[in-house]
């Protein structure tokens, strides 16, 4: 619910041209939706009603929200055009939510180590940490980049998203099992540095993961699925 109500508001502050705050919205709906499945399974209280919310409120939140951001934030493209990349994110979005319910359904084996093509929850934070990026290097240097590559960026993680290329699931090897105070430790450096640069923190672990995992899967993903059954 809290997830769905950062992408609503998300939308609404895009609409109204407050871009960083629509941006931030996304970024904390992310850590909610990390942390909803685990809060749950460890509360013993996983429902089929809150697995279908969690997809419905990721379409609103990491499909839609991010969309409208883009083409609110675009000012100089096409209307037309920003309209197809948003409409064209949005439908991989949607259509990368369904394939992993009809999968989750249909009993599929799936691995906790590999994601068969890009999450929508990090496509989607991607596009806001981007927004944020932008509005920090323009205050700072005057320079807006990141807003002109930013619709080709969208294409190109909607086409991962429906792809077949395996992404490594980095959340899935935190946890208790490696130990209590390496994962305190990794905890605690994470804040600090989210602390001391929040802006700079986030487009940098992001887009490493985006880069080396996109690498990584395109390299080996023949590989991959003789070994693994991705989910």
């Amino acid at each position: 619910m809290g997830n769905i109500t950062c992408g609503f508001f998300s939308i609404l502050c895009a609409s109204n041209y407050q871009f960083e705050i629509a941006a931030w919205l996304i970024v904390v709906a992310m850590v909610l939706d990390a942390f909803d499945g685990r809060l749950a399974r460890m509360m013993k209280c996983t429902s089929e009603i809150g697995a279908q919310l969690d997809s419905m409120a990721d379409l609103v939140t990491f499909g839609i929200a991010p969309a409208m951001l883009l083409i609110k934030a675009c000012t100089d493209f096409s209307s037309v055009f920003l309209w197809g990349v948003g409409s064209f994110f949005m439908i991989c979005a949607a259509f990368r939510l369904a394939r992993f319910n009809i999968q989750k359904n249909d009993n599929t084996t799936m691995s906790s180590h590999f994601y068969t093509g890009l999450p929508t929850t990090l496509s989607g934070g991607t596009i806001a940490q981007l927004v944020i990026l932008d509005h920090f290097i323009q205050v700072k240097f005057g320079i807006d980049v990141v807003a002109t590559l930013l619709p080709f960026v969208t294409f190109t993680l909607g086409l991962f998203m429906v792809s077949k290329v395996p992404f490594f699931n980095i959340t899935g090897k935190i946890g208790l099992k490696q130990g209590v105070w390496l994962m305190m430790l990794e905890f605690s450096a994470a804040i600090l540095f989210f602390v001391l640069t929040p802006v700079l923190t986030l487009s940098t672990v992001l887009s490493c993961y985006l880069i080396i995992c996109a690498m990584y899967g395109v390299v080996k993903s023949r590989h991959l699925k003789k070994e693994y059954s991705t989910t």
